[in-house]
């Protein structure tokens, strides 16, 4: 059983490091009215403690109590450091949206030993089999060759809907329209489509509300659209996914986080719309451009439904 007293070495540093932030803190705030003030430039403490290693494999301290034998010195220097050497050693805040390790179907266990190696998610353990290989990774970690490739396999990117991106939001009026006036029997197309409607979307994960995913999913956008948001899981910022309609790249206007945006040409007028992926799949679109004369109507707002031509 732990005992109650014993602390983790990430516990206590995290304790330290964040009092010392606020200190920082109000030495800025102190700066105000004296330019000329002291700061703490090194720290430097000496720990009397038994150190334990608990069932999660973690570092525990128990400090030592008054004249018992057998504690371990432990000696821990703080110093500064700038923000270039906190990018240059530390890993991008890009890579930490990747899927963690247990999301993959690992054991805690296995976890634990792919950290001893530096790795945390599945964007870490690509890197890792991009420069060294499964085979490495598995004598080095101790984790089981098939287990890896189960986690390298489960945890491919793919993409998931593809969309015309959601209308910028519009303040709202500032006096209403005057009670005469009759409404429009139909909303005006904007960028993106109808305001104040849904998106027609293209879902392309497997078990969908259609019960299958199409051979070749259609999306149908308004005359006016002019960009296509394509959401993916589980894709490094490194290496976005390639977009082409008809055979021809589109440029990539917006790329944040799991969803990016391309530019549609000014006079397209549909057809077959590819989104490339790193490891050489390709998912197959149609792409049709619903005009005024040719919409189908499925509701009083005429939006038109998105599935295999009829």
């Amino acid at each position: 059983m732990a005992n109650e007293n014993a602390f983790s070495v990430e516990d206590f540093l995290n304790a330290i490091t964040t009092q010392l932030d606020r200190v920082q803190d109000a030495l800025r705030l102190k700066a105000v009215n004296r330019p000329l003030t002291y700061a703490l430039k090194d720290l430097q403490l000496e720990l009397k403690v038994f150190v334990d290693l608990d069932a999660t494999g973690n570092v525990r301290f128990r400090p030592a109590g008054p004249n018992e034998a057998g504690a371990s010195s432990v000696q821990l220097a703080f110093t500064t450091i700038t923000r270039p050497m906190i990018e240059e050693n530390t890993i991008s805040l890009a890579s930490t949206r990747s899927a963690p390790l247990g999301e993959l179907g690992l054991s805690g266990e296995e976890q634990q030993r792919l950290e001893r190696v530096g790795v945390r998610n599945l964007a870490q353990l690509n890197a890792l089999n991009a420069t060294a290989g499964a085979k490495t990774i598995s004598r080095l970690s101790d984790v089981s060759l098939d287990r890896l490739r189960t986690a390298l396999s489960s945890g491919q990117p793919n993409i998931r809907v593809v969309k015309p991106p959601a209308p910028p939001v519009q303040p709202p009026p500032q006096t209403m329209p005057p009670r005469s006036m009759p409404p429009p029997s139909r909303p005006p197309r904007g960028q993106f489509g109808l305001p104040g409607r849904p998106s027609p979307a293209v879902d392309v994960r497997p078990g969908g509300d259609r019960g299958q995913t199409p051979e070749r999913p259609i999306l149908r956008v308004g005359p006016d659209a002019r960009r296509l948001a394509i959401i993916s899981s589980d894709i490094d910022s490194a290496a976005r996914p390639e977009v082409r309609l008809n055979d021809e790249p589109l440029t990539i206007a917006v790329s944040a986080g799991d969803e990016i945006q391309v530019e549609l040409p000014q006079s397209h007028t549909g057809g077959t719309l590819e989104v490339r992926l790193d490891d050489g799949r390709v998912y197959s679109y149609g792409l049709a451009v619903d005009r005024d004369e040719d919409i189908r109507t499925t509701d009083s707002d005429g939006w038109a439904p998105i599935g295999d031509d009829e």
